[in-house]
């Protein structure tokens, strides 16, 4: 019976999730490795992968607006007559817009229908109308990563992120590829960028410190982790991970206590490691 637990909790280790704190609203449903794509002009799913577990999903309502979904910019008719809402445009320029909105929608439906093959064909039809839209390139790389051409979501994803600096999914899920990948060097490097733009993005800090607590450098695992848990105490993953790395630090009452928390939250890890290692006198 005890020998369970340990392969239990190195499982743990390898699980790499991604969500956001402040401005998101979350939705799980089950467990292990992120990726992230947007399912409206304003809301984001991160996507849990782990091929022998069913997947969940966080919905991740962003605060950022989009300009994908957001108001036609105005029209300058042929007669010369100013339709102003915000910004001018020609008519062409606004044919194209709709037309990419259009396929970036249709591409959004595909992907929720599990047609990712032609969730793909229409994003790169967006793009062909609006070849500078961040959130296509994003999605590219996010459907790719889910298609397994993981190389390929790379680089959807850097292409994202050279047009918006500052995207820190994307830049999240560039760190977890390397990640997988066993360049840890790079993973480091993409989840340093990340704390930069996005001090608060909890998962950045859960998928860290899984990393670093793989490693066994659990000092490292645990500020992370407690980060985690302070930017997002909804993940009860977190607390699984964080009692690991006290676990292996031989802080075995302050493991107990994530465990006893995480149960609370619902999580069969938690249950089974508390009746196993913190087991009443």
């Amino acid at each position: 019976m005890q020998r369970l637990i340990p392969i239990l909790l190195i499982i743990v280790f390898f699980s790499a999730c991604t969500s956001e704190k402040k401005h998101e609203e979350k939705k799980i449903k089950d467990d292990n490795i992120a990726i992230v794509s947007t399912v409206s002009d304003s809301a984001a799913v991160v996507k849990i992968v782990n091929p022998e577990k069913k997947n969940k999903e966080i919905l991740v309502t962003k605060n950022k607006p989009s300009d994908i979904g957001e108001p036609i910019p105005g029209l300058i008719s042929k007669s010369g007559k100013l339709e102003q809402t915000r910004g001018t445009m020609d008519e062409d320029s606004a044919l194209m817009l709709r037309r990419a909105r259009t396929q970036f929608s249709n591409a959004i439906t595909y992907y929720k229908d599990g047609k990712l093959e032609k969730a793909v064909e229409s994003f790169k039809k967006s793009l062909e109308f609006k070849p500078n839209n961040q959130k296509a390139f994003y999605n590219l790389g996010k459907v790719y990563y889910e298609l397994g051409q993981k190389d390929l979501s790379l680089s959807y994803y850097h292409d994202a992120v050279k047009l918006d600096p500052s995207d820190s999914l994307s830049l999240v899920a560039i760190g977890l590829i390397y990640y997988e990948k066993g360049n840890i060097r790079e993973a480091v490097n993409y989840y340093e960028k990340t704390e930069k733009v996005a001090p608060h993005f909890g998962m950045l800090y859960f998928n860290r410190g899984t990393m670093y607590g793989q490693q066994k450098k659990y000092s490292q695992s645990l500020q992370d982790l407690t980060k985690a848990i302070k930017y997002d105490g909804e993940n009860s993953e977190a607390y699984i991970n964080r009692g690991l790395a006290y676990f292996y630090s031989k802080q075995i009452n302050l493991a107990c206590t994530d465990w006893a928390k995480a149960a609370s939250m619902g999580n069969p890890k938690g249950t089974k490691a508390v009746s196993i290692y913190c087991k009443k006198k």
